[in-house]
């Protein structure tokens, strides 16, 4: 019995390795995708910077690119819509709604270089604070469950030069962002955080 039970444990193991094998063989291949290709519409959006004249510039700004890309920027930026972010006309125009307890409410900014409603106005050591240590231009510290600044913060000076450069080359979008509430209401009066996708909560027009 002992001799038995040996050996169906053994065969056991073996299965079970054998299946985990499989396993790892046959689902897709992440790592080994480019994160331009993972990303999938947001890896295309912006703008054809193919048609920046100087190279140098250009390669910047596709760095620049990519680092969008993969710091998952559209996820919060790009306007969310009833069919998804809105990632064709409403490329990092913002507008999504995020409510957590204790910290308010926050609709993301419009990072298109719209000098009334965007970034335009921002100086590069305004971007690069923000990204650095999270503090926005009129001195609030942007909470890091709603920027990832503590990740963004590893980048290098060129990184963000990058990035910088980028942002300046898409399409300037007219969409005011209301600013930031402290007060936090929810659907569920048992959420701790919510966050609301499928409409535009940019500030009514004037």
């Amino acid at each position: 019995m002992k001799r038995f039970l040996k050996w169906f444990a053994i065969t056991a193991l073996v299965l079970g390795v054998v299946a985990f094998l499989a396993f790892l063989y046959f689902i897709p291949p992440f790592m080994l995708m480019k994160p331009e290709e993972f990303s999938g519409p947001a890896g295309k959006a912006g703008p054809d910077l193919s048609k920046i004249a100087d190279p140098a510039e250009r390669a910047i700004a596709e760095r620049g690119h990519y680092l969008v890309t993969i710091g998952s920027c559209a996820d919060c930026h790009a306007t969310p819509g009833p069919n998804g972010p809105d990632i064709e006309h409403m490329y990092l125009a913002g507008g999504m709604k995020t409510a957590r307890k204790g910290f308010g409410t926050h609709i993301s900014i419009n990072l298109t270089p719209d000098k009334e409603t965007g970034v335009g106005n921002w100086s590069d050591e305004d971007l690069k604070r923000v990204w650095r240590n999270g503090l926005a231009p009129d001195g609030r510290q942007i909470p890091g469950h709603l920027m990832p600044w503590p990740a963004y913060s590893h980048w290098t000076d060129e990184d963000l030069h990058a990035v910088i450069v980028y942002l300046r080359h898409i399409p300037a979008i007219v969409h005011p962002i209301p600013k930031p509430s402290d007060d936090a209401t929810f659907t569920d009066p048992a959420a701790f955080e919510e966050d609301y996708g499928g409409a535009d909560y940019a500030a009514p027009p004037k």
